[in-house]
């Protein structure tokens, strides 16, 4: 860890890991190996139903794209984070986790290992039901919007070191999953590493 970090968690490929961000501490999240998406999640550490909220998110800012200055919402429209820095510039707010259903209706795979299952098994010991589990932001994602409406797809532009910042604006539990999403582009086919460091700000 560097001087002035805190703490920091290692996310395996196609696995998720937690780590608690007081206010006013900064959130590194890493990209380890490069052409990684991380699903990310972050819960009030004093109200567990008070969650990071994309919904909330694109009706306050009224646009498609997140930028440093823009300040995250809870679903309670709530400041969560400042979003304070991003060396890549390809994030989604508009798609929900991978879900093991969503790997058998699409690809006929069962039991494929997922971002929500990630998430489930990360905050298992606060009992959160599975219908009740938040959406993501989707950081370091390329979702463009086509002419005709349509989303598109592409490999994740990270390279190894590509970082976003946030600033916590409240006590919270965030959540990192390395999308395990291998049957398209998405990961470069290869899920890997993602970390997570917390700092002083």
């Amino acid at each position: 860890m560097g001087q002035n970090d805190i703490n920091e968690t290692l996310i395996e490929g196609a696995r998720g890991g937690r780590i608690d961000v007081k206010n006013g501490q900064l959130l590194d999240i890493i990209n380890v190996d490069g052409k990684q998406v991380c699903d990310f999640f972050a819960f009030n550490r004093a109200n567990i139903r008070e969650t990071l909220s994309p919904g909330h998110q694109r009706s306050v800012l009224r646009r498609t794209f997140i930028e440093p200055g823009d300040t995250l919402y809870s679903i309670l429209r709530n400041p969560m984070f400042e979003f304070v820095e991003d060396t890549v510039g390809r994030n989604d707010f508009s798609l929900p986790a991978c879900d093991p259903v969503r790997y058998q209706m699409d690809f006929g795979i069962d039991d494929h290992r997922s971002c929500r299952k990630n998430l489930e098994e990360v905050m298992g010991n606060f009992d959160i039901p599975y219908e009740y589990l938040p959406d993501p932001f989707n950081f370091f994602q390329p979702t463009p919007v086509q002419a005709d409406g349509t989303y598109g797809t592409g490999t994740s532009p990270a390279k190894p070191g590509d970082r976003i910042v946030l600033r916590a604006m409240m006590d919270v539990i965030a959540v990192g999953s390395s999308c395990p999403q291998d049957q398209i582009a998405l990961n470069d086919f290869n899920p890997s590493r993602l970390k997570l460091i917390v700092r002083d700000g």
